[in-house]
């Protein structure tokens, strides 16, 4: 993973975005010394995206499994609605 500081993207960001793109590259940004994002290409987000979708499915089995659910009824109940 590159490390770039905001100033280097703002810069260099068409270059950068062709990096993310084509290439797989992962982009992480600096401000003060401090990272504060990351740019990944769709096909990552996408990757990140299934994989927190698999884990809310297995922790929501999980919860199932442990009669621990709040009924929509209390749910709205508890959201005012």
């Amino acid at each position: 993973m590159t490390t770039l500081k905001m100033s280097e993207v703002r810069d260099k960001l068409s270059e950068c975005a062709n990096e993310v793109a084509y290439k797989g590259e992962r982009i992480m940004v600096d401000r003060n010394g401090k990272p504060v994002f990351v740019m990944i290409s769709v096909e990552d987000l996408k990757l990140l995206e299934l994989i927190e979708d698999k884990l809310d499915i297995l922790d929501a089995e999980e919860a199932l499994k442990r009669n621990d659910f709040v009924g929509l009824d209390e749910l709205k109940k508890e959201l005012g609605l």
